[in-house]
This record gives C-alpha cells, sequence and structure tokens, in this order.
C-alpha cells in the first residue's frame, strides 16, 4: 500500500499541471508535515489542499486517516482528493473537490 502510494504522489508531482483545477499552480509539498494532506497547490488568486491516493487498477477503494477527514472537513471546497487510478498500466486522475461533502 505505501509504495502505491509513493507511486501516486510521484506521478501527481510530475503531472498536476494536466489537472485543470491547478493549472498554473506552484506546487508545495506537505507530505512531511502530517498536516492532512500531501500538497499545497498555489495560484493567484486560491490555494488547493490536495491529498493523493493511488490505485492499482481501474477502481477500488481509498480510506482517509481521522487527520485527512478532519481537514477535508475543515477546508470543504478547498480540499481535493486527487486519485491516480491505472497506475498498474496508463494512469490517470480522477479529483473531488470537497470529498466528504460527496463522498459515503
Amino acid at each position: 500500500m505505501q509504495e502505491t502510494g509513493l507511486e501516486a504522489e510521484l506521478f501527481f508531482i510530475n503531472n498536476y499541471q494536466s489537472i485543470d483545477l491547478f493549472k498554473g499552480g506552484l506546487l508545495d509539498d506537505a507530505r512531511l508535515f502530517g498536516d492532512g494532506y500531501d500538497f499545497q497547490v498555489s495560484l493567484a488568486n486560491k490555494f488547493w489542499l490536495a491529498e493523493v491516493k493511488g490505485l492499482r487498477g481501474t477502481s477500488g477503494g481509498i480510506r482517509l486517516t481521522e487527520n485527512e477527514f478532519k481537514k477535508a472537513t475543515e477546508y470543504k471546497d478547498d480540499y481535493v482528493l486527487s486519485i491516480v487510478a491505472n497506475l498498474g498500466d496508463i494512469p490517470n486522475f480522477r479529483v473531488i473537490v470537497n470529498p466528504v461533502k460527496k463522498l459515503k
């Protein structure tokens, strides 16, 4: 699981600009801070907190830690769950803004 997560994070670092929400943004790595998200993407008039999860295939389950859930609840529409799916073949992004509101 950690290997998949790291692979997803590296894919995100190298490809986050391909996500419309993050185009033109500057990436700050927050993984070592334990703040409940992996990256902050800063744009001229907006910032996003991005938590990255990886899936080896095209479907599967993901889980948020208690800290990730708290930050997602606190930051709502500024918090983005970025799922990198299909890591075993051709990776692609699934982006969910305000995941606590949109997911069960």
